[in-house]
């Protein structure tokens, strides 16, 4: 791929990042799904996956442009991480298709949903191709033990199934470390595999691995907080999906909480503590880049 890296290298703060890292993360995402395997009896698979990715103009791309944003932090040439930045979108897409079957919900981004326009059975066999696909590139690409990969994928599984039930737990299941498990899995295993994945193939130790992946995971967290906050006050044409249906049913952040100005106190304190934690492991301008990205997805409005 020839793509021009030197504008992720001039970028004077986190939005520009992300907005001069989408098209790069779209041209890999192009590559990657333009590599899956056709049959002449079974051609759908592959356009359908298109379809998901790029739907409603692919969203903003935060976890792969995490991934890149992480290599810049930790001096990873963008050159060893665009593939693996396109696999963990890959993966994103992956659940995207999941959700949407689970939840009922017929819109993603403004667009249809891929089952709503598919149907459901070809769908979930989209999906489960990004899954291994993504999950292949991974591990040819990084030297994160697959070991760790694999329980960062279940994780991302267990999260999910422990939202679906929460629609039928108990008053006392309903807790912050209920929720603290939710969001670990379902958003934070892959935010902490995007910063996880900007390490490339360099020679890191587990320690090394783990801690990129727990701030990740943490940023993941936060960005869940805030999008369970704006999906209980935001609309639907900000959001691109049905505004307040969880709330009553699923454990949200906003299940929590008597009002949104205690909700999003609670955000700030988790905010101020994820800086605190950045800057002890990423030390100088890194962690400062990184901690402006937080900030900008804490005070995002949708």
């Amino acid at each position: 791929m020839n793509l021009d890296l030197d504008v992720l290298r001039q970028a004077k703060t986190p939005l520009e990042f992300i907005g001069n890292a989408k098209p790069i993360i779209d041209s890999a995402l192009s590559t990657a799904i333009a590599r899956l395997p056709t049959y002449a009896a079974a051609e759908q698979i592959s356009n359908i996956a298109r379809y998901a990715t790029f739907a409603g103009g692919g969203g903003k791309r935060i976890r792969p442009a995490l991934t890149l944003l992480t290599a810049r932090c930790c001096g990873t040439p963008f050159e060893d991480v665009i593939e693996s930045a396109a696999a963990v979108e890959l993966i994103h897409t992956y659940t995207l298709i999941i959700d949407d079957i689970q939840d009922g919900d017929e819109l993603r981004r403004g667009e249809p949903a891929t089952h709503s326009k598919f149907g459901v059975n070809l769908s979930l066999l989209a999906a489960s191709v990004l899954l291994i696909e993504g999950a292949s590139l991974l591990q040819e690409k990084l030297r994160i033990p697959p070991f760790l990969l694999r329980e960062i994928l279940h994780k991302l599984h267990a999260g999910q199934e422990a939202d679906i039930e929460s629609t039928t737990w108990p008053t006392s299941n309903r807790t912050e470390g209920s929720l603290q498990f939710i969001f670990s899995g379902k958003t934070g295993a892959l935010f902490g595999l995007s910063c996880a994945s900007g390490l490339g193939t360099q020679d890191s130790d587990e320690e090394m691995v783990r801690g990129l992946f727990d701030i990740g995971s943490e940023i993941g967290i936060v960005f869940q907080a805030v999008d369970d906050l704006l999906e209980a006050t935001g609309d639907s044409g900000q959001t691109g999906k049905p505004v307040g249906k969880d709330r009553a049913q699923k454990l949200t952040f906003m299940s929590l909480f008597a009002d949104q100005a205690s909700a999003r106190e609670a955000i700030q304190r988790r905010r101020v503590a994820l800086e605190a934690n950045i800057r002890e492991r990423l030390p100088g301008e890194g962690a400062g880049f990184l901690i402006e990205f937080l900030e900008a997805l804490v005070h995002r409005s949708r």
